[in-house]
């Protein structure tokens, strides 16, 4: 096995065994979503989407899980009023959430933040460009990141450092 490949492995098994200890909070994907933002918003619909768009220190939450950034665009589909997804970008977008009921937080930051449902309705935040994201067990730098919270999963592309911090309990 070549060093590229032996470092890809590594650092996908690194991540896998990180999720195991990063669940974030399972009732946030029941509450409500809600948005603000000092700056302007504009809303239009294009092909069976609702666009809002919103600008200066947007900030999008639901439950525990924060999203900070620059800007924000939350789609929402016309037929059935649901929000489909949510980009939010910034110089850099944060994210932030309740890891567990002892006060362990999950934060990262990447250029643009994506927050949606995949198809098993499991919520994903998505860091592109710079990516970075750590919770008091390992934190980790790539590209791009991929996160599903009710799964304790992450998924990361491009090229990727970390570590991992020893539990003492």
């Amino acid at each position: 096995m070549s060093n590229p490949d032996r470092a890809g492995l590594l650092a996908s098994v690194a991540l896998l065994c990180w999720a195991a200890a990063a669940p974030a909070l399972e009732n946030d994907s029941e509450q409500t979503i809600e948005w603000s933002a000092d700056g302007s918003s504009s809303m239009s619909t294009l092909d069976g989407v609702r666009n809002l768009h919103m600008t200066e220190n947007v900030t999008i939450t639901q439950g525990s899980l924060e999203i900070f950034g620059d800007e924000a665009l939350l789609e929402y589909s016309t037929e059935t009023n649901e929000l489909d997804r949510v980009t939010v970008q910034g110089a850099p977008a944060r994210y932030r959430q309740a890891l567990d009921e002892d006060g362990g937080i999950v934060s990262g930051s990447g250029d643009t933040i994506l927050f949606y449902a995949d198809e098993d309705g499991n919520t994903v935040i998505e860091l592109v460009g710079n990516a970075d994201i750590s919770s008091r067990d390992m934190n980790t730098s790539c590209e791009t990141i991929l996160y599903v919270t009710e799964l304790e999963l992450i998924r990361a592309s491009g090229n990727c450092a970390g570590a991992f911090t020893p539990r003492n309990d």
